[in-house]
């Protein structure tokens, strides 16, 4: 009986042992598939933070290129916004230069064209500085020691370095009272001049145009002048044509133009021999007026001195 006992216990002995190792053994492996998954999930966490990484890194150097290309593309709109505001700016004269405007202004203001002229041509390297170098060949009003940009108003134009405008000004061209003025030296010194209204950049109304040999005039008109009616800088309807020649002798002529055409009407004497037209000067037949019968056609009458 004993002995059974004996038996009994041990097969429950093997039999708890035999499942203890089982359990054992199950646990182990669970332990090892918890560690390889472990493993897994790091690896993946690595793999994932390297790939953000790299992402980052390039975002980063792609804002870094942006960055750049906006701060250089920043730097050429502000060099090219200071070099217009530059360009826009009127240049400023030195004092020379104003006080030669200023003088200039003065006598062809005040009806001085001979003094006027012959400033203009002493000074005529001024000028050209002037108006090339540091006008650069544009047009800008010049009143009260200072050029600007908007044409309006009154003051004084710089055209060229031989030729300027003086008086009222709109919308960048002469409009009202001015004069045009131009100095030259051919064959001698001598002026031109066109004065008078003006409307939309050319002679319009009352007004005058002509010339003057100062000096040098030999056995030419010493000055002409031909005054009446403008439009769009040629004469139209009556006018007034008056000359002095090289002794100091006026005479003067009243007749009739059209669209800057002389009219041919019947106070005018045909001379055959010559193939010319002639017109006895008012008040002294001893003076004519000659116009060869190929230029009758021609538009002899008009401002030269143009504003365009």
């Amino acid at each position: 009986m004993k002995l059974r006992l004996n038996r009994k216990a041990l097969l429950t002995t093997l039999t708890g042992a035999l499942c203890l190792t089982a359990g054992l053994a199950a646990g182990i492996g669970l332990s090892g598939r918890y560690h390889h998954e472990q493993i897994a999930r790091q690896e993946a966490y690595h793999s994932l933070q390297d790939d953000l990484n790299e992402s980052v890194q390039e975002s980063s150097a792609h804002a870094l290129a942006e960055s750049a290309a906006e701060s250089a593309a920043e730097e050429v709109r502000r060099e090219m916004e200071e070099s217009l505001a530059a360009e826009a700016l009127p240049p400023e004269l030195t004092r020379d230069q104003k006080d030669l405007l200023d003088l200039l202004a003065e006598y062809i203001g005040g009806g001085e064209y001979e003094k006027a002229a012959r400033l203009m041509l002493s000074q005529s390297e001024a000028l050209s500085e002037l108006y090339y170098v540091t006008m650069e060949e544009k047009r800008y009003l010049y009143r009260d020691g200072v050029l600007t940009k908007e044409i309006g108003g009154e003051g004084l134009v710089l055209a060229r370095s031989s030729l300027l405008f003086l008086g009222e000004f709109s919308g960048g061209r002469p409009e009202g009272k001015c004069v045009a003025f131009q100095a030259v030296e051919i064959d001698g010194a001598r002026y031109d001049y066109a004065s008078g209204e003006w409307k939309a950049g050319r002679m319009n109304g009352e007004g005058e145009e002509g010339y003057c040999r100062y000096e040098g005039a030999g056995e030419e008109n010493r000055s002409l002048t031909r005054s009446g009616t403008f439009r769009d800088d040629r004469m139209n309807g009556q006018m007034l044509l008056t000359t002095v020649n090289a002794q100091g002798e006026e005479a003067g002529w009243t007749m009739q133009a059209e669209n800057g055409v002389l009219v041919i009407d019947g106070a005018w004497q045909y001379d055959s021999s010559q193939d010319s037209y002639l017109l006895p000067s008012d008040g002294d037949a001893s003076h004519a007026y000659t116009v060869p019968a190929d230029s009758v056609s021609e538009p002899y009458f008009q401002n030269l001195l143009t504003w365009e």
